[in-house]
């Protein structure tokens, strides 16, 4: 789960007003790209309206210290003073991206292990999570900008007697495969770095549902080449999972969850559900001794839900028969009602208790997903 996604903090000159629109500018083209999940959509956009869609923000002074890397960094010759920490509105941001037919990805994004081999000229060598290096430093904050959740392998002796240096060199699959199901990954990025005629080059490959993309970049410039290779890698992880809103396909359901045997534990299934990119809307329509029913509302279709639900592991499929549909009031009478938070996903937070609604449409039972909580 990717928090803090609407949130953004760069680094500016001074205070004034010219200086932090154009801060707002820049901040809603990466927070636009971060949560539609393509590097097209500052194309689409009316970055203009930033200005309106600011929550809030602050500054804060830099250190010298802090000045001085960042000098170095970027090759810049102007001095920053201040931390300009910028806050969007969630709910405008979804609004502008479905306006400009956008989708929208949401907290629930695949873990992404990196396989980097690096030929330097003299050296060859395995990039691991030990290390200090620049190019895995860009390769991270390329990552942390595009809200993708990656993992550097230990690349210890377990990983040395599975996978060779020449193995990812010539990026066969099958080694790299089975060196990188101890990290418990949703996909893996392969990446061949080699220098060459006076730059880099890099081969790389992603790996994800059993399907392999494969591309090149060449540059001189590492913070380039490697936010370009994780910049496309995150366009074809966002294309499978983030969703377009369909105001002409919604649809309704219930999902049933067993095992919450505690209020905490209805608590972390209701946030969970709210979070999910599909739902617009959670509540609780039935209460149980064995499980919870939640009717959900969705912007596209079941498919989008259950492809989501499967990526995060908070909720795993259960398989107890239903026994009987789902519907409130059942057999002309209505159920007690009963006083449980109503979750709206277009909220940044439930704040409030209420009495669940009646539902008084009947929902098929192919439209009721089960799940228990994991763990």
């Amino acid at each position: 789960t990717i928090e803090r996604i609407y949130e953004v903090t760069l680094p500016v000159v001074n205070q004034q007003r010219d200086s932090r629109n154009a801060a707002f500018e820049q901040a809603l083209i990466e927070v636009a790209v971060r949560i539609s999940g393509t590097s097209l959509a500052p194309t689409q956009l009316n970055i203009k309206q930033a200005t309106s869609m600011v929550r809030q923000y602050r500054y804060q002074v830099m250190e010298q210290a802090e000045i001085d890397a960042y000098m170095k960094r970027t090759n810049t010759l102007v001095e920053p003073k201040y931390r300009l920490w910028i806050q969007f509105d969630d709910g405008k941001i979804k609004q502008m991206l479905k306006a400009s037919s956008l989708p929208v990805w949401g907290y629930q994004r695949p873990n992404v292990l990196v396989w980097l081999a690096v030929k330097d000229g003299k050296n060859r060598y395995v990039l691991k999570q030990s290390d200090e290096s620049i190019i895995k430093d860009a390769v991270t904050e390329e990552a942390r900008r595009r809200g993708l959740p990656i993992v550097w392998p230990k690349y210890d002796a377990q990983d040395q007697q599975q996978l060779k240096f020449i193995d990812l060199w010539g990026q066969f699959w099958e080694p790299v495969k089975q060196a990188s199901q101890r990290y418990g990954v949703d996909a893996v990025v392969l990446g061949r770095m080699n220098w060459i005629n006076g730059s880099w080059q890099v081969n790389w490959s992603l790996s994800l549902e059993d399907k392999t993309e494969n591309w090149q970049l060449t540059a001189l410039d590492l913070g380039l080449l490697m936010g370009s290779g994780i910049g496309v890698a995150t366009d074809h992880i966002s294309s499978r999972f983030a969703v377009y809103s369909d105001n002409l396909n919604n649809e309704q359901l219930v999902v049933r969850i067993r095992n919450l045997n505690s209020v905490k534990n209805y608590a972390r299934a209701s946030r969970y559900l709210s979070s999910l990119a599909p739902v617009k809307n959670v509540f609780v329509t039935n209460v149980h001794s064995d499980y919870l029913d939640f009717h959900v509302d969705l912007s596209g279709n079941e498919n989008d839900l259950k492809r989501i639900i499967a990526l995060g592991r908070v909720l795993v499929p259960d398989n107890t028969p239903v026994g009987q549909d789902v519907s409130n009031p059942v057999n002309g009478q209505a159920q007690e009602n009963i006083a449980v938070p109503l979750i709206n996903n277009d909220a940044e937070q439930a704040s409030s208790t209420s009495i669940v609604p009646s539902v008084p449409v009947l929902i098929p039972r192919a439209h009721i997903l089960q799940y228990r909580l994991n763990g």
